[in-house]
C-alpha cells in the first residue's frame, strides 16, 4: 500500500473512532467557550474549556473537608482534543460536583489554586401560579382567569456564560390540553406568546413576553372561547448543548415535573357531610366554587322562626362569623342575608382556598330544635346573583338508654352499676321514684330528697358526663340510701328536669328490686366428737366486704378468747362472690372443748358494711361486747364476754342476740347450736359366717363424716411361730370412711371369707384422728349344713303344684352385745383361748 493510501485509510479510521466515542455535539465545536470560573452542567457536550484549563495538563477536584495540600480526590488528564470538544461526562463528574482546579499533575497544589470551572447537576421544574402569588398546581382555575407559568432552574447560569450554548436553543415549555394536543404558544388577551427557547436569568423565573426581561410578567389568559374546561398538563424540556441527547429524559434535570391545572366554568356547589345529624353532634358543609373568592354563607329561612337552628362553629380559618358585609348583602332583590336568618352566629363571610373549596363546621346542642335547615352559599357579587347553591340538613333528637348491672334485683349495701348511652346531650341526669318517695323524683344518693334542677349539683341533682363514644356509667352505692325493700324506678334524662317535665325530652327508665341482706348458716354436724373438725357453712347476701362474724359460746368458752380483738367482731370469715362462706373449726380446737352444748351466732354487717356490735379488750381482766349506733358515735357497753363477771353459754348468746337486735344497730344474724361429745365407735352384731361367705361388718360413730377408721379382722389363733413352722394368716385390714347415717354416722367394711380358715376372729376398729377404739369377735365355720334328700312321692302326680319340703336354716349364733363391756368381754375370751392353746 502506498503511503498516501495508508494515510487516507488511517484518517478514515480516526474519524470513525471519533464518531464512535464522542457524545452528540453541535456542528460548531469551538463556539461554546468556557471561561475560568464559569459553571458547566453534567451532560453538556461540545464545550471548549481551553481557556478555563489554561493549558494545564490536569484538572483536579478536592472533596469537601480536604485541602489543596492533600492529594486530589479525583483528577482528569487534559489533551488538546479533549479540551476543545469537552463532554461533562456523568461517569467522571457525578459525585464530584463543585469546583475543579487547574493542576500541573495529579498531586497536591503547592502554590495558589486557580479555579477552572464549577460543575453542577442540572435542575428543572415548573409550576402554575395565580397572579396573587398562590400555587395552582393540581387546583381549579375558573374560565376567564389568569395563570402565570414559573420555571425553577439553575440553567440561568448557562445563559450568563460568555459563549452560552447553541444560539438557536433554550428551555422549551409545553402545555397539553384536555384533548391531548400539545401547545407551544399561549394567548394573553389578544397576544399569542411563544413558550419555546426561553432563557431564564434567575433561579425562579416567570415566563414573560421579552426573553431575559423578568420584570415583565406575561399571564396566560384562559379565554373560554380558546381553552375548554378540563385538565391541562404543563412541563419543560432542555436539550441545551445536547444534554437530553446525552443523559436521556431525566425528570428534574432534562425534563421537568408535570404541573396540572383544571379549568372549569364558574359555579357554586354546596354539600353536607351528613344528611341527618343527631342533636348534640356537629356537621360540616363544603363550598366548591371559584378559588380565593368571598361567599356569603347562612342558614336560610330561619328569621322569626321558633326553631333554634345550629350555629357556625367559632375559630375557623377564612370564616368570619357575623360579618357586616355578609349581613347587608342583598342576595336577591330587596332581601338581605340578615333578614333571612335567625341572627347572630348563623351567618358568615367565607373565602375559598386556592383550589376553590372551603369546609365550614356547624354545632348543635340540646337547645337546637329538631328540624330540617337550609344552608345557602352565594358569591358576594351583586352583578351576578345566580352564583349560589343550597343544601338541607336535618337535625334530630338523640336517644337515652339506661341499664342496671346484674339481674335487676339487689341487696341493700351492694354497688349497682348504672350505664347506658346518650346521643342527645353531653350529660345524663339521674333520679329515682318509688313507694313514698317524692313524686318529682328523688336523688338516687338520698331518695327522700326531692331533685331540684335549679339547685346545687351533687346536692340537689345528680348528673354524669357522657363520654366521646356517647356512653355513660355511674356506680351507685346503696349502703346508705335509706330505703326499704321494694321496687323502684331509675330515670336517666338528657336534660336537667323533674319527672313532670319529661314531655318532649329524651329519657329512659329501668326498674330495680331492692332487698334486705340476710344470712343463713348450718353446722356440718349437730353432734361433734372431741378432737374432730367441723364446719360452719352458709350464705350471706348483700356482698358484705368485711365478711361475717362467727361467735361460738359455751360453758367457760368463747372462740375469741385467745384472739387479739380490739373494736372488731369476734372471728370474721370472708364471703365469696356467690355469697357463700365457710369456717373450719379445727380438730385441735374441738379436742380442748369440754363436752356439752355450744351456741353459734353468725353476724352480718348489713347496709353500712361495719360490724356495729363488736368486742373491745379494754383491760387485761375483762373484754366487753360493745354496740355502736348507726350513723352515730354513741357507744353502749352491752355485756362482758370474757374475764371477771362474764356471761356464760346461753346467757352470753342471748345477750349478744339482744345487742344485735337493738333498733340502733343495723346488723343481722342467724343462730345455731351443736354438741361436743366424747368420741365413740360401735360395732354392730356380726354373727357366725362360713368359709367363702361375703358379708359386711358395720357400725356407728359420732365421728365426723369422711373421717378415716382403720378396721382390722384377724384370726384369734394368729401368733408368732418358730422359723421351722408355717405361719398362716387369716383376716383383712382396711381403712374406711365415716358416712352419713340416719341417727348417727355409719361405717362399713366388706369382707370376703373365701381365704379364711375356720376360727374365731377379732374385729378391731380404731379412729385415726380421735383417740377411740372398739373391739368384738365372730366365728367363721367350715361349711354350711346341708339339706337331707327327700324320698320320691308314692302317690301318682296330680295336675296341681307339688310342695317340696325344705330344711329350715339354723339361727345364727348370737354375737356379743354393744358397748365397752362387750368389747372387754371379747378381749377376755381371746386371752383365755390363747392360754388354752398354749
Amino acid at each position: 500500500m502506498t503511503s498516501k493510501k495508508f494515510g487516507i485509510a488511517l484518517l478514515s479510521l480516526l474519524v470513525l473512532a471519533l464518531f464512535a466515542v464522542a457524545p452528540a455535539m453541535a456542528a460548531d465545536a469551538y463556539s461554546k467557550n468556557i471561561s475560568a470560573g464559569e459553571t458547566v452542567f453534567i451532560g453538556e457536550s461540545g464545550l471548549n474549556i481551553e481557556t478555563a484549563v489554561n493549558s494545564q495538563p490536569y484538572i483536579s477536584y478536592w472533596a469537601p473537608g480536604t485541602a489543596f495540600t492533600d492529594a486530589p480526590t479525583k483528577s482528569i488528564n487534559m489533551t488538546a482534543g479533549l479540551m476543545r470538544n469537552f463532554f461533562v461526562d456523568p461517569s467522571d463528574f457525578s459525585g464530584a460536583t463543585g469546583s475543579w482546579y487547574q493542576n500541573t499533575g495529579t498531586g497536591p497544589i503547592t502554590g495558589t489554586a486557580v479555579l477552572a470551572f464549577v460543575v453542577e447537576q442540572p435542575s428543572l421544574g415548573v409550576t402554575a401560579w395565580s397572579t396573587t402569588g398562590t400555587s395552582l398546581d393540581g387546583k381549579k382555575v375558573i374560565s376567564k382567569g389568569n395563570v402565570v407559568l414559573r420555571i425553577d432552574s439553575n440553567f440561568y447560569k448557562m445563559f450568563a456564560r460568555d459563549d452560552k450554548y447553541d444560539n438557536s436553543t433554550g428551555l422549551n415549555l409545553y402545555v397539553e390540553n384536555p384533548d391531548g394536543a400539545t401547545l407551544n404558544k399561549l394567548w394573553n388577551g389578544t397576544v399569542l406568546n411563544s413558550i419555546s427557547a426561553l432563557q431564564p436569568n434567575v433561579q425562579t423565573w416567570y415566563v414573560n413576553n421579552v426573553s431575559g426581561a423578568s420584570s415583565t410578567i406575561s399571564t396566560w389568559y384562559l379565554d373560554s372561547t380558546r381553552y375548554s374546561a378540563g385538565e391541562y398538563k404543563i412541563w419543560a424540556e432542555s436539550n441545551l448543548n445536547a444534554m437530553k441527547d446525552n443523559l436521556g429524559s431525566v425528570t428534574g434535570k432534562t425534563v421537568s415535573n408535570t404541573a396540572t391545572i383544571t379549568v372549569d366554568k364558574e359555579t357554586v356547589s354546596i354539600t353536607a357531610d351528613k344528611e341527618t345529624v343527631v342533636r348534640g353532634n356537629g356537621f360540616a358543609i363544603t363550598v366548591d366554587a371559584a378559588p380565593k373568592t368571598d361567599y356569603a354563607l347562612w342558614i336560610s329561612g330561619t328569621n322569626g322562626s321558633s326553631n333554634v337552628p345550629p350555629t357556625i362553629t367559632v375559630g375557623q380559618d377564612d370564616v368570619t362569623i357575623n360579618d357586616a358585609s355578609a349581613a347587608a348583602f342583598a342576595y336577591k332583590s330587596g332581601t338581605t342575608v340578615i333578614a333571612d336568618t335567625y341572627g347572630a352566629d348563623r351567618y358568615a363571610m367565607v373565602k375559598t382556598s386556592a383550589s376553590g373549596t372551603i369546609t365550614v363546621g356547624f354545632t348543635t346542642d340540646s337547645d337546637t330544635s329538631d328540624s330540617t335547615y337550609t344552608i345557602r352559599a352565594q358569591k358576594h357579587d351583586l352583578s351576578n346573583l345566580q352564583l349560589y347553591d343550597t343544601v338541607k340538613v336535618k337535625v334530630e333528637k338523640g336517644a337515652v338508654t339506661v341499664t342496671a348491672s346484674g339481674d335487676g334485683s339487689y341487696y341493700l349495701g351492694e354497688e349497682v352499676v348504672l350505664s347506658g348511652t346518650n346521643t342527645d346531650s353531653d350529660d345524663v341526669y339521674l333520679f329515682i321514684t318509688g313507694p313514698n318517695l317524692p313524686t318529682s323524683g328523688g336523688m338516687i344518693t338520698e331518695p327522700a330528697h326531692t331533685v331540684n334542677p335549679f339547685g346545687t349539683a351533687g346536692t340537689d341533682y345528680l348528673s354524669e358526663s357522657v363520654k366521646t363514644d356517647d356512653t355513660w356509667e355511674y356506680k351507685w352505692d346503696t349502703s346508705a340510701i335509706g330505703v326499704d325493700a321494694g321496687t323502684y324506678t331509675i330515670y336517666a334524662v338528657a336534660e336537667n328536669v323533674i319527672k313532670s317535665n319529661l314531655s318532649g325530652r329524651k329519657y329512659d327508665t329501668v326498674s330495680i328490686v331492692v332487698k334486705k341482706p340476710f344470712v343463713t348458716a348450718t353446722v356440718s354436724a349437730s353432734t361433734v366428737a372431741k378432737g374432730d373438725k367441723f364446719y360452719i357453712r352458709g350464705t350471706a347476701e348483700g356482698n358484705p366486704t368485711k365478711g361475717v362474724a362467727i361467735w361460738i359460746l359455751g360453758k367457760n368458752y368463747w372462740n375469741g378468747e385467745n384472739t387479739d380483738l380490739t373494736k372488731c367482731a369476734a372471728v370474721t370469715t370472708t364471703v365469696n362472690d356467690d355469697g357463700s362462706f365457710e369456717e373450719e373449726i379445727a380438730s385441735g380446737a374441738t379436742a380442748d372443748m369440754a363436752s356439752g352444748q355450744y351456741f353459734v351466732v353468725v353476724q352480718h354487717p348489713m347496709y353500712n358494711g361495719d360490724f356495729d356490735v363488736y368486742v373491745n379488750a379494754t383491760s387485761a381482766s375483762y373484754t366487753y361486747v360493745e354496740g355502736k349506733a348507726k350513723n352515730s358515735d354513741k357507744i353502749n357497753n352491752q355485756f362482758v364476754i370474757w374475764g371477771s363477771g362474764k356471761l356464760q353459754g346461753s346467757d352470753a348468746a342471748t345477750a349478744l342476740i339482744n345487742a344485735i337486735n337493738s333498733p340502733d344497730i343495723d346488723d343481722t344474724y342467724t343462730k345455731l347450736t351443736f354438741l361436743i361429745e366424747e368420741p365413740w365407735i360401735r360395732i354392730n352384731s356380726i354373727g357366725d359366717h362360713y368359709i367363702g361367705d361375703q358379708f359386711k361388718i358395720t357400725g356407728t360413730t359420732n365421728l365426723a363424716i369422711d373421717d378415716d377408721l382403720i378396721v382390722e379382722v384377724t384370726s384369734s389363733s394368729f401368733q408368732p411361730t418358730e422359723k421351722t413352722q408355717s405361719g398362716e394368716f387369716s383376716g383383712v385390714s382396711s381403712t374406711v370412711k365415716v358416712t352419713e347415717g340416719d341417727s348417727y354416722n355409719e361405717w362399713a367394711l366388706d369382707v370376703d371369707a373365701s381365704t379364711f380358715k375356720a376360727d374365731e376372729y377379732i374385729v378391731n376398729v380404731e379412729a385415726i384422728e380421735a383417740d377411740v377404739t372398739a373391739t368384738t369377735t365372730f366365728n367363721v365355720l367350715k361349711s354350711a349344713p346341708t339339706t337331707a334328700p327327700t324320698d320320691k312321692p308314692t302317690t301318682a302326680p296330680t295336675t296341681g303344684p307339688t310342695t317340696v319340703p325344705t330344711t329350715p336354716t339354723p339361727e345364727p349364733t348370737a354375737s356379743p352385745g354393744f358397748g365397752v363391756l362387750v368389747a372387754l368381754a371379747g378381749l377376755g375370751a381371746v386371752a383365755a383361748l390363747v392360754m388354752r392353746k398354749d
